[in-house]
């Protein structure tokens, strides 16, 4: 038994392509057998590592009788989250507008050209009395309703195709109504939404956000805070509170490292088990930068520690590096990291073992044997020697178990975010071989991912072949990752910063060209040449589980104003894309923290230095032990300093100017 998806590269969705159900993958066929056949479109997207995925496909997917309902009703579509991004993004809107949770796996109803007209999440097969519909239940009133009274749901997919339209360009604003008192209201409202309790900024779940992070440190680094002293210090307390929570309980892995992906407790504690190199990524950044400010040991252990796991877990002979970890084995979620107490005991000894799960807590209300291995307060009955002792026994044990499969896609976003994390983290510890990392992978990324024209492809599936298309984030990402590298690359001894740059700019030029909106600011997820679209043209304003490809625009744009060949333009570019985020910036800051950190950073002043090699390195050595600021470096005969373009007087050494920067 098998259905269409056997033809497709995507590991998630070939792990459907023998199920009853007969799966198509998205395209022109699934919409045109849906309008000759006069059946609603049934899609149902998700991605590999997901547990709630592999819940919902087991209890209903496999099962004939559901299949056959699905069958006999809808045209059933299979979505890889990670391959399409934008229809992702795109019906993950919709669900919202219809009031349901929106998360994965996600279900979406719609008319047979694609107009979404209902949705959820997770549906059991049968009532588990949570309140949540059976899906066979679900299937059959919607099929009635379809048959019955089509029209009315005709009625909500144009009002919901419509509200989607509208949501591109809802919250736009004249650019010269940006005011910097934005970014403090900002700061000031994520800072009173923290946990102080806790660390982090929404109740449960919870999930890291470090996009937030990143702007509550560039701004600590803002003039305006500095001589703030009241919301300097909270600013502080909120960033070491969250990274110290996020850092010492059960969402990290003491044993292996890496993060899981999001907590279901207010105390980080009951994770869920999936591992994902975007998160990871993004953390490695905010943890480096971040120890750059406080000088905590914990944050660069973390930092090592992070990098490690990637390259052991995820790492690839191909050069790239895979997505993300299942998050359990053989259907069990979390039984790679879970210990009962009688093996608890059995590796650490009957006394030391049940001392060692006293100190956790159980995981789960249905799993009072269940401990999850965590950093342990150091006290009077617990030491450094006997935690190192016990995490290295239970790691060695847990060598021995079954591994999680990973997702073995390469997904260029995500390269774009470990580039930048190798290079933060390289900067912030004076680390060689964390740049050379990213340089290879910079290469790699180039060698593999580009295509004829400036053209990208996003995904790299296991069998070598290439997506058709590259989204905005691909674009944005990898052109954030080329400047980051330009920023350092002359003086780690690395090509020309003007060959980084130059790689930028034909990036963000592509963007312009075929992302832009003509009419309005903003840029959509999609090329214009982008085959079997969405039903609407997204733009996509908010961070998600990765930042928005608009907000990655704003520092690339600054960027290139100051650096770039075509200034002017780039200057404009900005300015425009800054109507984008008025009206957010005062609503919602807590959506916006990748353009709000890229915009605090615009306005502290991205800083030029120029010098001979020597100077320059020596300024690359000192200025890692100093708060996060973009500084970019370019070998010449004279000594230059300008901060957003504008010069500095001359300044004696590299104490001086360090001095005029932080003083």
């Amino acid at each position: 038994m098998s259905n269409l998806l056997c033809n497709q590269q995507s590991p998630y969705l070939l792990e459907h392509a023998h199920q009853p159900v007969e799966w198509m993958p998205w395209g022109r066929d699934a919409l045109e057998l849906a309008k000759s056949t006069d059946k609603p479109l049934l899609l149902s997207i998700g991605y590999a590592s997901c547990h709630w995925c592999s819940r919902m496909s087991e209890e209903n997917f496999e099962d004939s009788y559901v299949a056959s309902i699905m069958n006999r009703h809808f045209v059933c579509v299979k979505i890889d989250r990670e391959e399409r991004p934008d229809l992702d993004q795109t019906y993950m809107e919709a669900v919202r507008m219809f009031n349901q949770s929106a998360g994965w796996p996600l279900h979406i109803f719609c008319m047979p050209d694609g107009s979404p007209f209902w949705g959820g999440t997770f549906f059991p097969k049968e009532d588990n009395g949570q309140g949540i519909a059976p899906w066979p239940q679900v299937l059959m009133r919607i099929a009635e309703h379809y048959r019955k009274a089509k029209h009315e749901l005709l009625e909500n997919a144009d009002h919901a195709r419509a509200n989607l339209e509208h949501s591109n360009h809802a919250n736009l604003a004249n650019p010269g109504d940006w005011h910097p008192l934005l970014l403090l209201q900002a700061a000031g409202k994520l800072c009173s939404a923290h946990d102080d309790t806790n660390g982090g900024f929404t109740p449960e779940p919870k999930f890291p956000s470090p996009m937030k992070i990143d702007f509550l440190l560039a701004m600590s680094e803002a003039q305006s805070v500095r001589q703030n002293p009241q919301l300097s210090s909270r600013i502080d307390e909120c960033i070491c509170k969250t990274l110290t929570s996020l850092a010492t309980r059960g969402i990290q892995d003491p044993l292996g490292g890496g993060f899981f992906r999001y907590a279901l407790d207010a105390e980080w504690n009951s994770p869920h088990f999936e591992k994902m190199l975007s998160d990871n990524a993004l953390l490695i950044s905010t943890f480096a930068k971040a120890h750059r400010k406080f000088k905590n040991p914990l944050f660069e252990k973390i930092v090592r520690q992070s990098l490690q796991w990637t390259e052991e877990a995820l790492g690839g002979k191909n050069g790239g590096y895979a997505c993300s970890l299942s998050a359990e084995i053989n259907g069990v979620e979390g039984a790679y990291y879970l210990w009962g107490m009688e093996e608890l005991k059995e590796v650490l000894g009957p006394v030391r073992g049940r001392m060692y799960a006293e100190k956790l807590s159980p995981i789960g209300s249905s799993k009072e044997d269940a401990y999850l291995p965590r950093a342990i307060p150091l006290g009077e009955d617990w030491d450094e020697e006997t935690d190192q002792q016990i995490l290295l026994l239970l790691t060695e044990k847990r060598s021995q178990r079954t591994a999680p499969t990973g997702d073995h896609k390469c997904l260029l976003t995500d390269h774009a975010l470990l580039a930048r994390a190798l290079i933060d983290a390289g900067v912030s510890f004076a680390s060689r071989e964390w740049i050379t990392r990213a340089h290879t992978l910079l290469l790699w990324m180039e060698s593999t991912y580009a295509q004829e024209g400036q053209t990208v492809s996003s995904v790299r599936f296991p069998d070598g072949s290439l997506s058709q298309h590259g989204f905005l984030e691909d674009y944005a990402f990898w052109a954030e990752a080329q400047l980051a590298f330009a920023a350092i690359s002359e003086p780690f001894g690395y090509e020309p910063a003007e060959e980084w740059i130059g790689r930028a700019e034909g990036l963000a030029n592509f963007i312009r060209s075929k992302f832009k909106d003509k009419q309005v600011a903003g840029y959509f997820a999609t090329s214009v040449d982008q085959s079997s679209p969405a039903p609407v043209r997204k733009k996509f304003w908010f961070d998600n589980a990765l930042p928005s490809g608009n907000s990655s625009l704003l520092r690339i744009f600054h960027t290139l104003s100051l650096i770039g060949r075509n200034m002017d333009a780039w200057a404009q570019e900005y300015r425009e894309a800054l109507g984008g985020y008025v009206k957010i910036a005062q609503n919602t800051p807590d959506g916006i923290g990748h353009a709000l950190a890229a915009i605090s950073e615009a306005q502290i002043g991205v800083v030029t230095i120029t010098g001979e090699m020597p100077f320059l390195q020596l300024c690359t050595q000192k200025l890692a032990k100093y708060p996060h600021r973009p500084v970019y470096f370019f070998a010449a005969d004279q000594k230059k300093l300008t901060v957003n373009g504008q010069n500095v007087e001359p300044l004696a050494d590299s104490a001086d100017w360090i001095s005029y920067l932080y003083g």
